[in-house]
């Protein structure tokens, strides 16, 4: 009696289990992968204190990462050479404007 109860749970819950493992929402886009050093630029409006302590190039790369994420095509000869070395850098647009978000923009502008 013990095996045929054990049988019959184990009919009932392993569809249940493997129904709820294939149908998981998927991720919003704010807990995707963004690659770069400074994923958060895109992610969260950043605030001054954020930016403590990091040098002209730091802010630089920051900032342009915003822009290089949307596939942008960098015009200076620095920027060019140092997104070309990322493996995860496409640049596709002359314009990538369109493309950011409200928090890329105030993060931009910052």
């Amino acid at each position: 009696m013990k095996k045929i109860f054990i049988l019959l749970v184990l009919f009932i819950i392993t569809p249940l289990v493997t129904h709820s493992q294939v149908h998981a929402q998927k991720p919003n886009k704010q807990s995707q992968y963004l690659p770069g050093l400074y994923p958060e630029a895109s992610k969260r409006i950043l605030k001054a204190n954020d930016l403590k302590g990091l040098n002209s190039f730091d802010l630089k790369v920051m900032r342009n990462e915003i822009y290089a994420r949307h596939g942008y095509i960098f015009k200076t000869q620095e920027m060019k050479d140092y997104f070309n070395e990322q493996d995860w850098y496409n640049g596709k647009y002359k314009n990538v404007d369109k493309f950011l978000t409200e928090t890329e923009r105030k993060t931009l502008n910052l």
